[in-house]
């Protein structure tokens, strides 16, 4: 049962999407503290319980996919109003602790992603391969959370840096799973970008996205005021490594298996970014 707790909510995908209010709070505070806790706590309540709901609305298509036919509620180990009744209660405790933390504007910032995701963004999945652009929104609300939480707003200048960084690297982030999973996707039911666009031109166009993510990481990195050098040496670093990972897109001979690798390299780049700004800006705080 717990097992399939941590399955039907996507435990591990939502506890890396709550880390994001968690480096976001750092970088706009250059501290740690239990309200940053809490954030994180408030996010990923909310995203184990939108996850969960997720899984209820799209159990029939999870079923004919290999990937997911596994899952708790597809399986049938798990019926469909109990995932109904672990996502309530998920959503309602995540709805309590941030109006805690930022009153109504959390709520609304909550309501707001469960609306989104899954009255918006999971029933357009099964009408529009380009429903990735539109859900890359969602992307935005965690460090939005945690920014709000380190008492700054969301106009500033370096948050808008941050909130563009992180709805771009969702398109090609989804675009290589379509590469992987394509089959899957294809059984589901689902409408894929592979199936839009063709395998070749997919390849061009998550390599421009990527491109676009390497600038968006470029331009975040220029708003903030770096202390170190050595973070600024390392940013370019990790910059050229995303820039290599995602040539392998170029290449005629790229099969749609080696997506898994462009795909960790990618994100592992795009991550130790925001890992390195989060421990410069705590450094900064702190000499």
């Amino acid at each position: 049962m717990i097992k399939d707790f941590f399955i039907v909510t996507k435990f591990v995908l939502s506890f890396a999407v709550s880390l994001s209010a968690l480096f976001a709070y750092i970088m706009a505070k250059g501290e740690v503290g239990v309200d940053m806790l809490l954030a994180t706590l408030a996010v990923l309540l909310v995203a184990l319980g939108v996850s969960t709901l997720n899984q209820v609305q799209e159990y029939k298509e999870d079923s004919q996919m290999e990937r997911t036919k596994h899952r708790p509620i597809a399986a049938g180990r798990m019926s469909p109003r109990t995932g109904i009744i672990i996502a309530g209660v998920l959503i309602l405790l995540s709805f309590t602790l941030i109006y805690s933390l930022l009153g109504l504007i959390g709520v609304n910032l909550f309501m707001f992603a469960f609306i989104w995701y899954n009255a918006v963004y999971t029933p357009l999945k099964k009408r529009s391969a380009l429903a990735v652009v539109p859900g890359a929104i969602l992307g935005v609300i965690p460090p939005a959370i945690g920014w709000l939480v380190a008492g700054h707003q969301l106009m500033e200048l370096e948050f808008i840096a941050i909130a563009l960084f992180y709805f771009i690297w969702q398109v090609p982030h989804f675009w290589l799973l379509v590469m992987l999973f394509y089959g899957d996707y294809k059984n589901g039911g689902y409408p894929t970008a592979m199936r839009l666009f063709g395998q070749a031109s997919l390849q061009r166009l998550t390599f421009v996205w990527l491109i676009f993510t390497i600038q968006a990481g470029v331009f975040m990195v220029s708003i903030f005021e770096v202390y170190s050098n050595i973070t600024i040496g390392l940013t370019i670093v990790v910059g050229i490594l995303a820039f290599l990972s995602s040539l392998e897109l170029l290449k005629k001979d790229f099969e749609l298996k080696n997506a898994r690798s462009v795909f960790w390299k990618i994100n592992a780049s795009f991550l130790g970014t925001i890992i390195l700004l989060s421990i410069d800006e705590y450094i900064k705080h702190h000499i």
